[in-house]
């Protein structure tokens, strides 16, 4: 199944769903309102990442940007999300903020559960 509560009151606007396939084929994850998907990088970002990880992604504007990108690499992308630092954000609404770590802490659980069960992890912007 699919969470759109972190896309709910956006509709319209831009998205990220970030999933995989559970044995029946049903998809288990997140729609996400691209402006706090935006808000996680920006937080993430650090001028010396790694490859193959979603900050690359976001500096060079490719991977996710242009089609489904997998995500081969799960353990950068891991290591990416709890380097969020709400200090380097442009943003300093508290409302967001507290969103954003809420939707990190949920895509941490989610990228856990499908490398326990060995299941490719899929990001697409849209």
């Amino acid at each position: 199944m699919l969470n759109n509560k972190y896309y709910d009151g956006y509709e319209g606007e831009e998205r990220i769903k970030i999933w995989f396939e559970d044995d029946n084929s049903e998809e288990i994850g997140f729609i996400i309102w691209n402006g706090f998907f935006n808000t996680i990088l920006e937080g993430c970002f650090y001028s010396d990442f790694q490859k193959n990880g979603i900050i690359e992604c976001y500096y060079n504007q490719n991977g996710f940007y242009d089609e489904i990108w997998e995500m081969i690499h799960p353990e950068i992308v891991l290591e990416e999300l709890r380097r969020f630092n709400d200090n380097s954000l442009d943003t300093q609404n508290k409302e967001i903020i507290v969103i954003v770590k809420e939707v990190i802490g949920q895509l941490i659980s989610l990228i856990n559960a499908a490398v326990s069960k060995k299941e490719k992890i899929y990001i697409e912007l849209y």
